[in-house]
């Protein structure tokens, strides 16, 4: 029963439903990067792409997150239980995701993700093969654009979880009535 209690408490208050630790922080983030972006230095340049990916990171945990939670919600009173995706990599995240509830808009998300996170890997890990400066620069416009577009895409995806758990939530006493005959059925067996 622990279980079950456990996914109807979080359940209850919106509050313990997958969100950001510091949604604020976040926001911060986000202006550093794009006034990073802003300077048209290398170093701006370059600092930006890497807060852009460490956001999308951060949004991908959310969505995988939130589907395992829909999960949860949809099989209840049966058990599913969360993954683990600590020391996860960007590119890791991005197959998780894969493996979560999939639509129209998460495979875009994956695919805007891997298009991130391969520009990325050009960028830096070819820093010293770039022939000019204007070539980064175009690069990390790249990787500006798609960060907005993969940005706007998971707050559709997240509103939609959280508007999803608010109609799970309406119907939580008869998730708590799918406990009471799960016991009674466990008694009868007895």
């Amino acid at each position: 029963m622990a279980y079950e209690n456990e996914i109807l408490k979080k359940l209850e208050n919106s509050d313990n439903w997958p969100s950001f630790e510091r949604p604020d922080f976040l926001d911060d983030l986000n202006q550093l990067a794009d006034n990073s972006f802003e300077s048209k230095t290398v170093e701006g340049y370059l600092a930006s792409v890497l807060i852009y990916q460490q956001l999308t990171e951060e949004f991908i945990r959310i969505l995988i997150e939130c589907s395992t939670f829909y999960i949860q919600l949809r099989v209840f009173p049966q058990e599913y239980q969360n993954r683990n995706l600590n020391k996860k990599m960007f590119g890791q995240l991005i197959q998780e995701l894969t493996q979560s509830v999939i639509d129209e808009k998460i495979r875009i998300i994956v695919e805007k993700s891997n298009e991130l996170n391969n520009t990325r890997t050009q960028i830096v890990h070819k820093l010293t093969k770039n022939d000019t400066i204007n070539q980064i620069s175009d690069q990390c416009k790249c990787i500006k654009s798609t960060f907005d577009d993969i940005w706007e895409l998971f707050d559709e995806v997240y509103d939609n979880y959280r508007v999803t758990f608010k109609d799970f939530r309406k119907d939580i006493d008869d998730l708590k009535e799918l406990i009471e005959i799960e016991e009674d059925n466990d008694e009868v067996e007895e």
